[in-house]
């Protein structure tokens, strides 16, 4: 499973976990906002689970929401308890 790559679908409003043939094995939603992006659902194929995808996921997102120079509001408890968990993440916290 190490040639998976994660890809941003716009169409579907989510970030995608997809391996060599285009399968979809995860995603996390978004929702944007005005002022911020709103990160309400993480999916990830029970396959995978506990083998850091949905880690990679994550980052993947907050780092292309970064780049965009957008703020993340995650109601996904798995996205919120990954913040908390690498702080050098949090600025991305959107403060309302």
């Amino acid at each position: 499973m190490a040639d998976l790559s994660v890809v941003e679908n716009v169409e579907e409003h989510r970030y995608e976990l997809r391996d060599a043939a285009g399968t979809v094995l995860g995603y996390l939603e978004y929702l944007t906002r005005e002022d911020f992006t709103v990160l309400p659902h993480t999916e990830v194929d029970r396959s995978l689970r506990g083998k850091g995808w949905g880690d990679r996921l994550v980052r993947h997102a907050l780092d292309d929401l970064r780049a965009k120079g957008a703020k993340a509001y995650p109601t996904c408890p798995f996205v919120d308890r990954w913040i908390q968990r690498h702080e050098e993440y949090e600025d991305l916290r959107y403060q309302p």
